[in-house]
């Protein structure tokens, strides 16, 4: 039997298409949609004293996450940085459709410049990563690494 070249091709295309097809679903999230939040603190599951900026004096910042959609409980991690380093990596159970989460820092004055905290899901895929910074000054290069200090689920 024989196939025009043409054909081969489109038959190669399309078993190609379908591999990528079978990749990109094994990376789904079991999320709709993730909303989250900075802030310095949470009242009654809501985030209070959003910024993308805070005083080096600030003690705390917290990492408000929803998530929207899960069908099953999951995980999804906080990975908190700063300038650059992984500080504290914290696991949090996600159990209904609707369901909020997070976890906090404590910040020392001296703990000045760029933070970022990114919010995985079980199997890795970053579903969302929010940066801010501690005061203006540039970080301290003798400061002590922050040590992880896990959040609340409800």
């Amino acid at each position: 039997m024989k196939f025009s070249l043409s054909f081969v091709i489109l038959l190669a295309f399309c078993l190609l298409s379908q591999l990528v097809w079978s990749q990109e679903a094994e990376k789904s999230t079991p999320f709709t949609e993730v909303e989250t939040v900075i802030c310095s603190g949470v009242e009654d599951r809501q985030p209070v004293g959003e910024s993308d900026s805070f005083d080096p004096n600030v003690g705390q910042v917290y990492m408000w996450t929803h998530c929207h959609g899960a069908t099953d409980t999951t995980m999804i991690t906080h990975v908190w940085t700063w300038e650059g380093r992984e500080v504290a990596s914290v696991n949090l159970k996600v159990n209904s459709p609707s369901w909020r989460t997070w976890s906090s820092k404590q910040i020392l004055p001296s703990w000045t410049g760029a933070w970022e905290v990114r919010v995985l899901d079980a199997d890795g895929n970053i579903l969302k990563s929010v940066k801010f910074r501690i005061g203006n000054a540039e970080p301290q290069p003798q400061a002590e690494e922050p040590a992880e200090t896990p959040g609340d689920s409800l």
